[in-house]
């Protein structure tokens, strides 16, 4: 068979490209927020606390921030020291 040529593929059409990202961008909240987390985290990892223990204290200091009990800031210190 003899090629007739009638078959025309469709011409690609070019996008143009996406303006480029400003390298020098001001952080998100979001990454701000997460790297004070990263940074307490890791002050808490050096008191060897299990995640059972950093839930209790996040209980307690919440309670203690809701009442004003003194007694609950007292268990929190003595959960910190031990």
């Amino acid at each position: 068979m003899a090629y007739s040529g009638a078959y025309r593929p469709r011409e690609r059409e070019e996008r143009p490209a996406p303006p480029p990202r400003p390298e020098s961008a001001p952080p998100r909240k979001q990454d701000a927020l997460s790297g004070a987390l990263g940074a307490v985290m890791k002050k808490l990892e050096s008191l060897n606390m299990e995640t059972d223990d950093l839930i209790m204290a996040l209980i307690l200091y919440l309670m203690y921030r809701e009442s004003g009990d003194k007694d609950l800031l007292i268990m929190l210190g003595a959960m910190l020291l031990t």
